[in-house]
């Protein structure tokens, strides 16, 4: 059976930032958030620009600062560091109303807007250190543990090549997945996860590694480390 349109989904939602229970929402509380409201009004901008993302193989600088301006990238981020702590109904709401006008814009939004949230489950120095100076800065993640850390003085070195990173052009972060490895840099066994946080300034971009048919305009790249 159906859900009628304005019906409460039932299921209790608590955000990662301080457990705070988030209220259950309706589709009409949904339409009338102001992130959704600002999303509508881009459409015919947002729209205008999809081509230019398809051309230039990541999403154009112009399609990134409307997304900015929506604050679409902030509804799952703690709302002590500018964000909204929103219901996920709000989130999957706004990301189909972009992905409506721009494909690109809208997959991004998905991936990298997720982020925030599990950044909410992190230190409260990282979270200062990656959002203290920039409420905006976008963190990417290729999850894939296609990396080794090698534990050092201090912490540890990574190596690694990871692929599929969207939206990276615009993030000054990243999520990244490896394995532990041993003194010689070799995964331990049993294997052991891992993921790491790295700043834009140790890791590189691989040019020219997103040469796709479709999606060609979400940027999803390859990175190093």
């Amino acid at each position: 059976m159906g859900r009628a349109a304005g019906a409460p989904l039932p299921s209790r939602y608590v955000h990662p930032a301080g457990a705070q229970e988030v209220p259950s929402v309706t589709a009409e509380v949904v339409n009338k958030h102001e992130v959704l409201e600002r999303i509508h009004a881009a459409s015919e901008r947002l729209a205008g620009l999809a081509e230019e993302s398809e051309r230039q193989g990541r999403l154009a600088d112009e399609s990134a600062k409307i997304l900015k301006d929506t604050g679409v990238m902030r509804l799952l981020q703690p709302r002590e560091h500018g964000g909204y702590a929103a219901h996920p109904r709000v989130f999957a709401e706004a990301v189909m109303a972009l992905a409506a006008s721009c494909g690109a814009s809208g997959w991004v939004a998905g991936v990298v807007g997720m982020h925030p949230w599990e950044l909410a489950m992190a230190d409260a120095r990282l979270r200062e250190e990656v959002w203290g100076d920039d409420q905006d800065t976008w963190v990417g993640s290729p999850y894939a543990m296609t990396g080794v850390a090698r534990p050092v003085d201090g912490g540890y070195l990574l190596r690694g090549r990871w692929q599929f990173s969207s939206g990276t052009d615009h993030c000054r972060w990243v999520f990244l997945g490896a394995m532990r490895g041993d003194a010689d840099s070799r995964p331990l066994s049993p294997p052991q996860g891992m993921h790491v946080v790295l700043p834009r300034q140790d890791y590189t971009i691989v040019e020219d590694s997103w040469n796709v048919v479709g999606l060609k305009g979400t940027g999803s790249g390859r990175g190093r480390g």
